[in-house]
């Protein structure tokens, strides 16, 4: 607040959009942190404030002046600008986005922790998996309250999936007037999203064919359930409902990944979730589409410290998975240096197929569907094609 007030006695006259916020996202958002974990910290900041200037080189002197600070070092040229420093000893990443309606600034957070909700219950929340990340949401959900800065939260979360499920992909949504179509690199042709800086950048993207199919259908499933908030039978929770793997396939490919030790299985399934989008490309070329659950099971029955990956499997041709050559073909991925050597000496991946009866029951106890909800809220399209496919 203090950084805000003092761009707008710079800019003069400018204090009734003197507002500033932080909002946490990526994996201390979502409880998924260590002892060594960074934390992802969005600037959110006024239309006023630059980034080139107000935001690398005032905050970034009001931030050298902190005593908890340390280690600060700006990293301008990369495809997400940001600072990065040790505040009381613990690592920060530090974006920055732009709010052009700051009175808007705090629809903008309940917008977006709806979004991240709504992700995460409905397994759309995992970056390396081709689903979002959190400036993904973060976007998104500013492009929607600038278009719309007088709606209340639930209007704009209707308008959200409004916007979106109609939206011409691949035009890239962008914050800075006017988008222009354009084909960015690999993983964000699907659904590409501009970062609020000049010269634009697109955020780094992960998504695949299969993973962008689930993210519309979660769009249409969200379109029909908010498109009508007045109706007497509508209910909110129903748009939070977790995703049931259970119930919506018929069969998984189970991924084990083990280690000897605890710390070095935090490390192994670092490594493995960064090229797990090559084995979702290769499932791909085999006409087999994935949706990858993104929470992590535990196998007791294993001794060695393990977590377990669930991806739900929809086959678009007659064919036969071989397991082999599916991980001989991954492990040349993850093999490709010598850092993925060295960790392959001491950890293991398995796979295989599965059905829903052997899912843990976390996982399958997920499996109450839309049979509680009204039909005439559920019969998108992209639904009916994918339950064919599972069919």
């Amino acid at each position: 607040m203090d950084w805000a007030k003092r761009v707008a006695y710079e800019q003069g006259n400018w204090h009734w959009i003197a507002s500033a916020t932080v909002l946490t996202f990526g994996s201390y958002a979502l409880g998924a942190y260590g002892p060594e974990s960074d934390i992802d910290v969005l600037c959110i900041g006024p239309c006023i404030a630059s980034l080139q200037h107000h935001f690398f080189v005032v905050l970034r002197q009001m931030l050298e002046g902190r005593p908890e600070v340390s280690e600060l070092h700006s990293i301008e040229g990369a495809k997400v600008p940001l600072m990065r420093f040790k505040f009381n000893g613990i690592l920060v990443d530090f974006p920055y986005v732009q709010l052009p309606v700051i009175n808007a600034a705090e629809k903008f957070q309940y917008l977006l922790r709806c979004l991240k909700l709504w992700a995460r219950k409905r397994g759309l929340h995992c970056h390396l998996l081709g689903f979002f990340a959190g400036i993904h949401l973060a976007i998104l959900a500013a492009y929607v309250c600038r278009r719309h800065p007088n709606a209340s939260i639930n209007t704009l979360l209707s308008l959200f999936f409004d916007i979106f499920v109609h939206w011409p992909w691949p035009l890239p949504v962008s914050l800075l007037d006017p988008p222009v179509p354009c084909r960015g690199p690999d993983g964000c042709s699907l659904m590409p999203i501009m970062l609020p800086c000049i010269p634009p950048e697109f955020c780094s993207s992960s998504t695949t064919e299969s993973t962008f199919s689930k993210i519309k259908e979660e769009l249409w499933r969200g379109y029909a359930l908010s498109k009508d908030t007045r109706s007497t039978d509508f209910n909110w929770s129903w748009l939070f409902a977790p995703f049931p793997y259970g119930a919506r396939y018929k069969c998984f490919l189970r991924i084990v990944l083990s280690a000897p030790m605890g710390e070095e299985l935090r490390d192994w399934v670092g490594w493995v979730k960064s090229r797990f989008r090559n084995l979702l490309l290769k499932l791909e070329s085999l006409g087999v589409y994935c949706d990858p659950d993104p929470s992590e099971q535990v196998d007791h029955t294993i001794t060695d410290p393990n977590v377990v990956f669930f991806w739900g499997l929809i086959y678009r041709r007659n064919i036969q998975i071989c397991i082999s050559s599916l991980k001989e073909d991954f492990m040349k991925s993850v093999c490709n240096n010598i850092y993925g050597k060295e960790k392959c000496a001491h950890s293991d991946i398995t796979m295989s197929i599965v059905g829903p009866p052997q899912l843990p029951k976390s996982v399958f106890d997920l499996s109450v569907y839309s049979e509680k909800l009204p039909q005439h809220m559920m019969g998108h399209q992209l639904m009916k094609q994918n339950y064919n496919a599972v069919s």
